[in-house]
């Protein structure tokens, strides 16, 4: 397994321009990470560089870009919105491509409360058939994550329960989707990691490293600080001959420390893991 970082506590810091990206692949280098992972607060528009140029700096650095970390939301009530989305995630397959990044995460979308579960199902499912197709055509895996919520959202993913995660996966079994498992995301919905862990794990694409202090909060904390399960779920990772990529997600807040600590944890993780 190769490991990678999503620098979600730098995000606001790099695309204000009070942190130079190039400061962030220092550092990404200097702990020894195989890759990067990419989002859109990282490039322009939102962020300092193209998708050429963040590529061409994880290389002069030996780094790849793991994986684009995409924000769609399919749930929105009005037809023209949601087919807005798809063209954004149409956007993301032709920069994970210029990045040369190997998957593209999607998302289903916010849980809006006038959208029944039916219709969120329905269009979820028909407008991620049709990316995942589109990707698959371009030679992109796209991974569908258990998600909580986006830094531009007001409200929890959609898909926070493991049933309706599981649904949208069921209906989608039969196309080129995979799962993008966040390992301490099933906590912040009150529910049990291990248990959504092992419906999902032979569909699994690309795998967050995240933690939380206690479950059923919204705040994360360095990874091997909290109770998500780590350990045990790369260990069986490890065992089902997983070889992709594992992504620190390092969110909580606490600078370069944070990253030290996270990394440092799962890359002892899995070194132990067997």
């Amino acid at each position: 397994m190769k490991l990678s970082c999503i620098p979600v506590t730098y995000f606001d810091a790099i695309s204000s321009g009070r942190m130079p990206v190039e400061r962030w692949f220092d550092f990404a280098a200097e702990l020894g990470l195989d890759g990067v992972e990419c989002g859109p607060l990282l490039l322009e528009p939102l962020g300092p560089v193209s998708a050429a140029q963040f590529r061409k700096l994880a290389e002069a650095r030996r780094l790849e870009v793991s994986n684009y970390t995409g924000y769609s939301d399919f749930t929105h009530p009005d037809a023209a919105v949601r087919a807005r989305e798809l063209e954004h995630v149409r956007a993301n397959i032709r920069l994970a491509l210029e990045l040369g990044a190997p998957s593209l995460r999607v998302l289903t979308g916010q849980q809006r409360p006038e959208v029944s579960r039916r219709d969120g199902v329905n269009w979820v499912v028909d407008s991620i058939r049709r990316a995942a197709d589109e990707a698959a055509r371009a030679g992109l895996r796209l991974n569908l994550e258990n998600h909580t919520k986006a830094f531009t959202w007001t409200q929890f993913d959609f898909a926070i329960r493991g049933e309706v995660f599981l649904e949208i996966l069921d209906r989608l079994k039969d196309a080129p989707v995979g799962v993008q498992f966040d390992i301490a995301n099933p906590l912040v919905a009150g529910e049990d990691p291990l248990a959504l862990f092992e419906k999902v794990r032979e569909r699994i694409g690309y795998v967050h490293v995240n933690d939380v202090a206690r479950p059923g909060v919204f705040e994360f904390v360095p990874a091997g600080s909290g109770v998500a399960p780590l350990r045990q779920v790369l260990a069986e990772l490890r065992r089902q001959g997983y070889q992709g990529w594992v992504g620190v997600e390092e969110a909580s807040r606490t600078g370069e420390e944070g990253f030290r600590k996270a990394v440092g944890f799962t890359r002892q993780a899995l070194a132990t893991a067997d």
